[in-house]
């Protein structure tokens, strides 16, 4: 719990959604959201998992010839993992296979060994075990061509996280990834009970502040750390992935 948040990028797709304007619509589309880890949280005998963080939703919700452009600030994703059968009509989350980028992850160089063949040309009798190419001039001159193997030691520079990032979020992933800068730059994440959670096993964008929703929750990964519990201990969560970001908010925050 004490590294920084990352960006986790997830396909999300789900049935007889509440998405406000409409309900009971399919909604499919994508959510970019920032969260240190994937955690689980227990309530009851019930234990779901949850992003923790601000973040996006951008898709679109259909009913019948109805069709509704959705975008939607987030402070948490809630789904319960058993939920991910493509073949049933219930909410899923592509967990298995998300993009996950740290933008804290430094440049690495990796050493490695590879075979390099070279193509020799040489002029005269050349004494070659396997010449790839013979040919003789009018001067009778035997020209030939043939192949070297080395073996070689070479290193590898990895791009580091920020470069990553900025590669992923700023192609075709901008229209979710601009309006998250825009609300940060406005700070309208600074105010966790008017942003939404997009709350899964409950079918509808939640309010963060929602009793039936938010309330009783105990995060896993912290029990016996931390003693807050329901909105209280999801918020404080928020606020120390907000911190961190604000910490390292150029390697998150950048024009697209």
């Amino acid at each position: 719990m004490e590294h920084g948040p990352i960006f986790w990028l997830l396909g999300i797709e789900a049935y007889d959604y509440d998405v406000g304007v409409l309900r009971g619509t399919d909604l499919k589309g994508k959510a970019l959201i920032l969260s240190r880890q994937l955690w689980s949280i227990i309530r009851g005998e019930t234990v779901i998992s949850v992003l923790i963080g601000p973040g996006v939703f951008k898709g679109v919700a259909t009913i019948g010839n109805r069709r509704v452009e959705i975008l939607e600030p987030l402070l948490a994703l809630m789904f319960d993992p058993t939920h991910m059968r493509a073949d049933e009509p219930v909410p899923l989350v592509d967990i298995i296979s998300p993009e996950v980028i740290d933008p804290l992850a430094s440049r690495k160089t990796e050493e490695i060994m590879t075979t390099i063949r070279q193509l020799v040309i040489e002029r005269g009798n050349v004494l070659a075990a396997e010449p790839l190419m013979k040919m003789r001039t009018d001067a009778n001159v035997p020209t030939t061509a043939y192949a070297m193997d080395l073996l070689k030691k070479i290193h590898v520079a990895h791009v580091s996280g920020t470069q990553r990032a900025r590669f992923i979020l700023a192609g075709t992933n901008s229209p979710m990834y601009r309006p998250l800068v825009d609300w940060y730059k406005k700070r309208k994440y600074d105010e966790p009970a008017r942003i939404k959670v997009m709350a899964m096993p409950f079918n509808k964008f939640s309010s963060s502040v929602d009793i039936e929703t938010m309330s009783d929750w105990t995060i896993v990964e912290k029990a016996g750390i931390d003693g807050n519990s329901g909105i209280e201990a999801i918020h404080e969560e928020y606020e120390q992935t907000l911190g961190g970001l604000r910490e390292n908010e150029s390697l998150f925050i950048y024009e697209v």
